[in-house]
């Protein structure tokens, strides 16, 4: 079941329908990017797919591999992406869009409370994702 969750909320990410995405969340969600960013609450969390969502388009993703166990979803995924939007940096400045397409490799590992993400972790290759997006040389 909670497989089909994350299908569900990927899904919603791919279409941009922050609502549904809200939903998946619960109050209290706390989630890390793989940058080790720590985002709590369903609004902080929001927010940061928007952001996102507003750097990206054309999503797809591509279940590898999926675990289940008791409440906890752990998924090995390829992402497809477009950078049609700015980078935004720590410092308030940002990277340009690049328009490229590329595919990386990811791992999210999600605990999930009544249908709702409680808790997730996203581990990704950044140096490749950087490279693949030519926003550092490969």
């Amino acid at each position: 079941m909670s497989v089909e969750l994350f299908k569900n909320y990927t899904q919603a990410i791919a279409n941009s329908d922050w609502d549904a995405v809200s939903n998946m969340y619960a109050e209290d969600c706390i989630s890390v990017d793989p940058d080790g960013t720590t985002y709590e609450g369903r609004v902080a969390n929001l927010e940061n797919d928007q952001k996102w969502g507003a750097m990206m388009s054309d999503f797809n993703f591509n279940y590898a591999n999926t675990v289940e166990s008791g409440n906890s979803t752990v998924v090995e995924m390829e992402v497809t992406a477009t950078m049609t939007g700015e980078m935004p940096m720590p410092d308030g400045s940002s990277i340009p869009p690049s328009g490229k397409t590329h595919t990386f490799k990811a791992c999210m590992i999600i605990d999930w409370n009544n249908g709702q993400i409680k808790k997730q972790r996203i581990y990704a290759d950044f140096m490749s994702f950087m490279a693949g997006f030519d926003i550092m040389p490969s």
